[in-house]
């Protein structure tokens, strides 16, 4: 098994917000002295100033990182429209782009298919094969800046195109590119899976990145997802990958609504990073004072 020490825990900062800025510094240096090796940081909105302060921040703290996006309307990589599957392909290269630029290698989330976009019908086949080719070129892209695109499975209420962890490593292994791989989510997975801890052993093949979310999204350790039983399943099948600690809260409400998050979930950031970092079992470098 492996030891907490050898275990590379992140906190996304989707936790705040779409879109980072200034106010949110304090809270890398939260993070770092949380014991934490990294962040996972959104970057749909963030523009060439916002990724270079992202940079720095990350260096000053001296936080890895990897990066959260997702794919959008008007680039659906599902979409019938060969000129709409074309700028899919170069959204997804230009968030791989923005993700080599603050230092990381890792670009995980609903890459697959628009966010929030449905057709009120399953996914068909023509749709699978539009994203295959659409995930296979932005691969391409993704590659030539040192980058792998991590693909994540969403909940059916967020997602009609692609819910569970075995479509996902069937797709993946699909597009059959070495930039391109699986991601999981607890919080999605405990939903649709029928066994958690059997998802992750199907996953086995391609899965390289790993969000540790609770079943309301809140403090991890106050829900249904069994934490304990996901990391022995992960060290069994030898994950080597990220673990990051994925909580929402209503701190830009717009946000919040869009996520449907209506009530408070935590007692607060320094709450959540310390929880997570107790189910990881990192050690915190000494205590944070926010």
């Amino acid at each position: 098994m492996k030891s907490p020490m050898h275990r590379r825990l992140g906190f996304s900062f989707l936790y705040f917000a779409p879109r980072l800025d200034v106010r949110h510094e304090r809270w890398f240096g939260a993070l770092a002295q949380h014991g934490y090796h990294g962040a996972e940081v959104p970057v749909n909105e963030a523009n060439d100033a916002d990724l270079a302060w992202l940079r720095r921040t990350l260096h000053t703290h001296g936080l890895g990182a990897t990066a959260v996006g997702f794919a959008v309307a008007g680039a659906n990589p599902l979409a019938a429209d060969a000129q709409e599957r074309r700028a899919a392909v170069d959204h997804l290269g230009r968030l791989a782009e923005k993700t080599a630029s603050i230092g990381a290698n890792l670009l995980a989330g609903p890459l697959h298919s628009a966010f929030g976009v449905f057709t009120e019908q399953p996914p068909t086949a023509d749709e699978r094969a539009r994203c295959i080719e659409v995930l296979h070129a932005a691969g391409e892209r993704a590659g030539r800046v040192g980058v792998r695109l991590a693909i994540e499975p969403l909940n059916r209420f967020e997602s009609y195109f692609l819910n569970t962890a075995g479509d996902c490593d069937s797709l993946v292994r699909a597009v059959n590119h070495p930039s391109v791989v699986s991601a999981l989510d607890t919080h999605h997975a405990h939903i649709e899976e029928n066994d958690l801890i059997a998802a992750i052993h199907a996953s086995v093949r391609s899965l390289s990145h790993v969000q540790l979310s609770e079943n309301h999204r809140g403090t991890p350790g106050t829900g249904q997802v069994p934490f304990d039983r996901v990391l022995q399943a992960l060290d069994e099948i030898g994950y080597d990958g990220w673990l990051v600690i994925e909580a929402f809260s209503r701190h830009e409400p717009d946000f919040a609504n869009a996520l449907r998050i209506w009530r408070p979930l935590d007692e607060g950031p320094d709450a959540v990073m310390a929880a997570g970092a107790r189910i990881v079992g990192v050690k915190p470098r000494h205590r944070a004072t926010h």
